[in-house]
């Protein structure tokens, strides 16, 4: 009998106790978690603060949390939507868009947000020559007094969003007063909810909430990201609390990970894709590479289902087209040359090109580590090239070291990855020559067989009407030349599992840009 007295007394009493606390007190009885620091991974470092620097899309997933656009992107609900935008008028000719700014917000360092930081931004963003994808259809920009900034474009340009959802707006005086340091040391430079307190290009940075956000103070007030390149010790460190967000789950260690977070977890469909791309121009082997039955050889040789398997589970989706078209409505479906498992068909190629008895192409390179997605796709293509006598060695680097080196074509076969796509003419990225320091095959050059000169023109026609029957025509035919050039062979798009700590709310859960402002402790 008096045990079961003191049950009642811990279900009745107990509460009500808790509740007087919170009255006599106020919420400072039970605010030990807002001073907890969220934990975050990332899987590779940051190679500076100043975000014009790299255009790696986990390296972006850190900045969106300092730096804000005028469009900003909610992957849970309908893609591009204003930011530091509040209005936006367009002209009949589609070649004006004259922007007001939204109200009251500041930068990290107190000043107001005015027309000429983002004047500012876009022309340094237009002097870097990785974002001419992005800015070249900018003939000028220019402040209309100190809230209002006109862009003209030099052609009508439909996925203008994806542009002003990249290009990020910095504080004029905060990078004029840093100077050369800007981008090494800690700075107050975005509109964003967090900035960084202390930063290490090795390890991680340390970040904490801009209480004059001007959303609204963030719940979570301060925010760490550790560096763990190895995925099995970001397994192991999830599980062992030492992250509370952990996005890009191994899918070979999925049902672990969703079993350590006890039921905080979803698997989400990537918008996203792993490629299998062939430098034509590489000198390896006497330019084996430049040889066209080789390279479909090459393709024929791929099983996607081993890959799938291998890097995904199983819970990945073979890929045939670029960007998915769930996510991308103007990405082709149809009309464009399929390179199915075939050994067989790989054989006869290899044959009728002169390599009876089997060919070595070189190195197969890619980035990350080495259990991850890219490696093991790699592992397993050289797998698959084996069976049908091509012989291939794969290496796995930093990825610091592999980008610029596929960006400068210094390669044979190389494993790439994109994600974050929501136009097509985000491919732009990967075949116009306008791109530099971003595409791995170089179509445009004084030795390429390809009609350069019309895929640049599908690009540029593809951006020149809002149609999306129109854009899908032209994007159909620049893809069907792509596939026929047999450079760029999609391999597949890959689940994204995303898992958190119990004691945490992340509002809607996402593929790529999550947001810590709408995270709190529960």
């Amino acid at each position: 009998m008096d045990r079961f007295r003191g049950k009642l007394v811990l279900r009745y009493v107990l509460p009500a106790v808790l509740v007087i606390l919170a009255l006599m007190f106020g919420s400072a009885a039970f605010a030990a978690d807002s001073n907890r620091v969220l934990k975050m991974r990332t899987s590779i470092t940051l190679p500076s603060l100043d975000w014009e620097q790299t255009t790696t899309t986990i390296n972006m997933k850190v900045w969106h949390q300092m730096f804000e656009g005028l469009y900003g992107m909610d992957e849970a609900h309908g893609g591009y939507y204003n930011e530091l935008a509040k209005e936006v008028k367009i002209s009949d000719d589609q070649l004006t868009y004259t922007i007001t700014l939204i109200d009251g917000v500041t930068f990290q360092n107190g000043d107001p947000l005015k027309a000429s930081d983002v004047v500012f931004s876009y022309n340094r963003a237009r002097r870097n020559s990785r974002f001419n994808y992005l800015t070249s259809m900018i003939e000028d920009v220019k402040a209309v007094g100190d809230n209002t900034v006109e862009f003209k474009l030099n052609t009508p340009y439909s996925p203008i969003a994806h542009t002003f959802f990249c290009i990020k707006i910095a504080s004029e005086r905060e990078i004029a007063e840093q100077g050369d340091r800007y981008g090494t040391v800690p700075h107050k430079a975005g509109t964003g909810p967090y900035y960084v307190t202390e930063y290490n290009v090795a390890t991680g940075l340390k970040m904490k909430a801009y209480e004059g956000y001007w959303r609204g103070a963030p719940a979570v007030k301060d925010v760490e990201y550790v560096v763990i390149g190895d995925e099995a010790a970001a397994v192991i460190a999830f599980q062992n609390h030492e992250i509370d967000y952990f996005e890009d789950v191994p899918m070979t260690d999925w049902d672990f990970v969703a079993g350590a977070a006890g039921g905080h977890s979803k698997l989400l469909k990537g918008n996203n894709i792993i490629t299998f791309n062939i430098n034509y121009l590489s000198p390896t082997n006497n330019k084996v590479l430049g040889n066209q039955k080789v390279r479909e050889a090459i393709f024929y040789a791929i099983n996607k289902a081993d890959i799938n398997m291998a890097a995904c589970d199983g819970r990945g989706v073979e890929a045939y087209q670029y960007m998915p078209d769930d996510y991308v409505p103007t990405s082709p479906k149809e009309g464009f040359k399929i390179y199915d498992y075939n050994p067989e068909k790989a054989k006869e190629l290899l044959a009728e090109a002169g390599y009876p008895d089997g060919v070595d192409v070189g190195t197969i390179l890619t980035y990350g580590d080495v259990t991850a997605i890219k490696a093991v796709t790699a592992q397993v293509i050289q797998a698959n090239l084996a069976e049908v006598g091509i012989t291939a060695q794969v290496s796995v680097m930093e990825t610091a070291v592999v980008t610029p080196r596929l960006y400068a074509q210094d390669y044979d076969l190389c494993i790439f990855s994109d994600y974050g796509n929501f136009d097509y003419n985000n491919i732009r990225q990967q075949v116009h020559s306008e791109s530099t320091g971003m595409y791995v095959v170089r179509y445009r050059d004084d030795n390429s067989p390809f009609d350069w000169k019309r895929i640049e023109e599908l690009v540029d026609l593809g951006v020149g009407t809002a149609d999306v029957q129109k854009r899908l025509g032209h994007y159909t035919e620049l893809w069907k030349i792509i596939s026929d050039t047999a450079t760029i062979l999609p391999c597949v798009h890959y689940a994204v599992g995303v898992a958190w700590s119990n004691d945490l709310d992340i509002g809607d859960a996402v593929p790529t840009y999550y947001k810590i402002r709408n995270f709190k402790w529960l």
